[in-house]
């Protein structure tokens, strides 16, 4: 099943505890990964915007979402990330319509050789 909620985190981190949580995202991502309905995740650090960051995730739905937000191991890594953050917001996406390009950079590459 393709996903129906894109959720957008942006996450500005404290002066200097960027790289603990870079690892702390990379750690509990491994286990969002497990989830089935969870559909991918990206973590972006902003250019020219120290210590920020936007998370985007991709679910079946908002329940799915919503219950995952809720679930214990969420809770344990929010209580990991609060010291971290020194603001952020959430944002929940309605996918519309996606545009990918008609021949990727990798197949560009070889169609140059």
């Amino acid at each position: 099943m393709s996903a129906g909620l894109r959720v957008l985190l942006r996450i500005d981190v404290v002066e200097g505890r960027e790289a603990e949580f870079e690892e702390l995202w990379r750690t509990h991502a491994k286990h969002v990964h497990t989830l089935p309905d969870n559909h991918g995740q990206q973590l972006l650090r902003s250019r020219g915007e120290r210590g920020r960051y936007v998370v985007l995730t991709d679910w079946t739905d908002e329940p799915t979402f919503r219950a995952f937000e809720r679930s214990e191991e969420q809770q344990a890594y929010l209580r990991r990330l609060w010291p971290l953050r020194a603001d952020g917001e959430m944002r929940l996406l309605e996918p519309m319509d996606e545009m990918t390009p008609a021949v990727s950079a990798a197949t560009q590459s070889l169609e140059d050789r």
